[in-house]
């Protein structure tokens, strides 16, 4: 009893932040979690069970939306992180007013709405007068079309993606070698290392907390993402860019088979939390510096 005056003011002050955490999180995922075993219309819902699920799982266009989100996260986490990386290094020998230049540089692009983005990058992408095209016709090459074709629309995104979201990758990277230990580094220095070993064996595995938080964060993210492909493709061509996120809304907002949309939620909140643990057990390891 004594200890829970002790920290009680602690509590207090959490509190607001996990009443709003309960109002707006969890109890949407528990409403969500009850309506993916019933069949909603607009009498009401009806108890179907699993029946939504077995549903789901005989879809082909559910394993095709998978399908095409797993190939979307792993492109952007994997090469997200290594453009990230590479700019990073470039960035860290840079000191003083140069270095948050290129910060502020590289961060903008991400705070700007993505559905503004999606839109200048459609216009960048478009067929008759992108810049993308226009590009590729001066150098006597075909126009592309970048969102038109379904063995390239998705690739398409993952390179708009890829261009404009590193900002905050950037910026907690360049912060972790920052807080590196100078020590280290003279150490190996002395001790005859060139500056390639030096940032494989020293400045990488130092860097490893860091990188598992952008690999699960982003990982969570880009399960998730739904904006550019509404903006852009609208899940086609020929359903060759609809990922979980986008087939959800269609569900959901253009069935009403809220059902199906809640039960793919389930699905897909699962497969996230299974893939951050799997990353949280293999990459995590205890770094100290």
């Amino acid at each position: 009893m004594k200890s829970f005056r002790i920290y009680l003011p602690a509590y207090l002050f959490l509190l607001p932040a996990l009443s709003l955490f309960i109002l707006f999180m969890f109890v949407p995922i528990l409403s969500g979690l009850k309506l993916s075993f019933q069949r909603w219309s607009f009498d009401g819902a009806k108890w179907v069970g699993f029946s939504n699920y077995a549903k789901i799982f005989h879809d082909s266009v559910f394993w095709d939306s998978l399908r095409t989100t797993v190939v979307y996260t792993v492109f952007t986490v994997f090469f997200g992180i290594v453009i990230s990386l590479i700019i990073a290094f470039l960035m860290d020998p840079i000191a003083g007013k140069l270095q948050s230049f290129f910060k502020a540089a590289y961060y903008l692009p991400s705070v700007a709405p993505i559905v503004i983005i999606s839109v200048l990058w459609g216009w960048l992408y478009n067929p008759s007068f992108g810049l993308l095209n226009y590009l590729l016709e001066q150098i006597g090459l075909e126009p592309v079309l970048w969102l038109g074709d379904p063995n390239i629309a998705l690739y398409s995104i993952i390179m708009m993606t890829l261009a404009v979201s590193q900002g905050p990758s950037i910026l907690i990277l360049v912060a972790a070698l920052g807080g590196i230990p100078k020590d280290y580094q003279e150490a190996a220095t002395i001790d005859g290392a060139n500056g390639l070993q030096e940032t494989f064996h020293i400045k990488l595995p130092l860097l490893k907390p860091a990188l598992l938080y952008l690999a699960i964060v982003n990982t969570v993210g880009s399960f998730q993402v739904f904006a550019p492909i509404y903006m852009m493709t609208g899940g086609g061509p020929n359903g060759s860019t609809t990922t979980i996120g986008f087939l959800i809304y269609e569900n959901g907002f253009k069935k009403f088979d809220f059902g199906v949309a809640s039960a793919q939620a389930v699905i897909l909140l699962i497969l996230v939390m299974i893939i951050a643990v799997i990353q949280f057990k293999y990459l995590s390891n205890d770094v100290e510096y």
